[in-house]
């Protein structure tokens, strides 16, 4: 009779032996509720009522501030920002009505609208952008989500990140993006927003540092710039949470 080699048993038994599953085995489903949960342990998200300051300097507008006021329960939301030595408040409200106040004045000259972005029709995006862009990875739900494709691994800001391939339903200045998420803590460290049909555009957002808004860790900054070549195009910082309205 034959013996077999300790080696050809010990390759044997591996080989027949499931594989148990590691991180590199999961589905970008499985790695962006990972981030989710480690984010927003409680689960509070989507209930959550809040108020933040938030610098965001421009090339064009170094100077720009934004105080954001959002109920995520019903949708209520209010954007106070500042114009040149003016504020204007786009307020979106649990009913949808959409309004719009320029220095606490209902009423403005039509030369304002353009020059200062103050149709009520655009109140809407704004909701839709802060909503998405403060709530991440949250955010990334059945809502906006149309699709979680492909996942690899790739270094993003000097991370090792799963790198994870996402479609929306409607247009976040993209509905093509990829997503990082930190392999080691599954912190959400940024994004690139892609146009399949012309690489040349496109922006990537690096995330960085931490603000607890009751219970949830929301990263305080993101620093935004050009896909294609990589200049700095602005920031968005979050200075501090408000006490809400």
């Amino acid at each position: 009779m034959r013996f077999l080699s300790p080696l050809f048993l010990l390759i044997l038994f591996y080989a027949c032996t499931p594989s148990p599953t590691t991180p590199d085995a999961m589905s970008g489903e499985e790695i962006l509720q990972k981030s989710q949960m480690m984010h927003d342990p409680q689960q509070v998200w989507g209930d959550l009522t809040y108020r933040v300051k938030i610098v965001e300097p421009r090339l064009q507008n170094p100077g720009r501030l934004s105080i954001v006021q959002m109920n995520n329960s019903n949708g209520a939301f209010e954007l106070m920002r500042s114009r040149d030595e003016y504020f204007s408040k786009h307020v979106v409200d649990a009913e949808g009505k959409a309004t719009v106040y320029f220095d606490d004045q209902l009423e403005f000259p039509d030369s304002l609208v353009n020059k200062y972005r103050l149709d009520p029709a655009r109140n809407n995006s704004y909701r839709n952008f802060y909503q998405v862009l403060l709530g991440l990875p949250m955010s990334l739900d059945e809502r906006w989500v149309a699709k979680i494709g492909s996942v690899e691994t790739k270094r993003f800001n000097d991370f090792a990140c799963y790198k994870i391939e996402i479609e929306l339903k409607e247009a976040m200045f993209s509905k093509h993006w990829f997503i990082y998420i930190d392999q080691a803590s599954f912190k959400y460290r940024g994004m690139e927003l892609v146009f399949p049909e012309d690489a040349s555009k496109g922006e990537t957002l690096y995330f960085s540092g931490e603000i607890d808004i009751k219970g949830v860790k929301i990263p305080r900054t993101r620093h935004w710039h050009e896909y294609s070549g990589g200049s700095y195009s602005g920031s968005d910082i979050i200075l501090e949470q408000l006490d809400e309205n």
